[in-house]
């Protein structure tokens, strides 16, 4: 089931209230985030909206007040997994302060970015003999468009704005037991605007294993993609899928452990767009036929 994160937004004078007590529950998987976290998180979505000249320093928080219910997804109780919260709910968090202040401040709010889906898998690399772990920091999702322009391709999720960059290919091939045949732009993911979001990526990648590997795959953006601002279309969220020898494709889901990958599967792997920033109607014709020329949409999109 969708877990909600709500944000209520009040603004008086110089003063900021971010209301979530009325977020969902705690859960027992790693979604929660701790309440250090949640400020945190708020705090971002708030520098977002900022004047750019504005120092972001300690007294940017002194005039916002951040309420929190002990026992929801955004401050749970003590002992609660809290793993992934950077990404997942912070990422949330950070998309439900934006939604609620743009309408205030339209200028300078911004599509939603991509989320955070990455699978680990481990084995035996056959070229050493070694057990090996290889974590996926490629394939990265789209960046939002803003009043400023197109959102970033494969620019990332919005917890780190772009400063998580993934490695090289060609070391990951060098360094595991892995070969990927195609990582590139996935035309049509960024959602449509005025400004675009940013595209995402088609990954496929081969485990070139002699044995069966294991993977767990662990983040969010399946069904609900990055939130498009002020009249733009969401992004498209991510579709992972492994097709393993002689087995039908099996599409994955954004939580999972212990999936057998045996001997020669590949990842299909489709990371989600940005949202995109105002009426698609209002897009530059010019900017149009460059996205066509470039690849990032299908002709007939606009």
């Amino acid at each position: 089931d969708d877990i909600a994160i709500r944000a209520r937004v009040t603004v008086s004078g110089s003063d900021i209230t971010v209301d979530l007590t009325g977020s969902d529950a705690q859960v027992d998987s790693f979604l929660n985030s701790s309440e250090a976290n949640t400020r945190s998180a708020v705090l971002v979505g708030i520098a977002v909206l900022l004047d750019p000249h504005i120092p972001k320093n300690q007294g940017v928080a002194r005039p916002l007040t951040i309420l929190t219910r002990p026992g929801t997804i955004v401050h749970p109780h003590p002992g609660a997994p809290v793993t992934m919260c950077t990404s997942h709910c912070g990422n949330e968090i950070i998309e439900a302060v934006v939604v609620a202040l743009s309408g205030a401040c339209p200028e300078r709010a911004m599509g939603g970015w991509g989320r955070r889906l990455r699978i680990a898998i481990k084995g035996e690399n056959p070229a050493t003999g070694r057990p090996f772990i290889w974590h996926m920091f490629h394939a990265r999702p789209g960046a939002g468009g803003s009043s400023g322009g197109d959102g970033w391709h494969n620019g990332g999720e919005w917890h780190s704005a772009g400063g998580l960059k993934f490695g090289s290919v060609e070391v990951a091939e060098t360094r595991f037991p892995l070969f990927f045949p195609a990582h590139e732009f996935r035309a049509d993911s960024g959602g449509r605007g005025q400004y675009a979001g940013g595209v995402g990526c088609d990954l496929r990648m081969v485990v070139e294993t002699d044995k069966q590997a294991v993977a767990n795959v662990a983040g969010d953006g399946i069904r609900h993609g990055a939130r498009g601002m002020l009249g733009g279309e969401d992004g498209k969220p991510h579709h992972y899928r492994l097709e393993a020898p002689g087995m039908p494709p099996r599409d994955l889901d954004s939580k999972m452990e212990g999936l057998p990958v045996p001997a020669g599967s590949a990842f299909d792997i489709h990371s989600g767009g940005g949202g995109g920033w105002g009426a698609s109607g209002d897009r530059d014709p010019d900017a149009i036929a460059r996205d066509i020329a470039d690849g990032f949409v299908s002709r007939g999109r606009y």
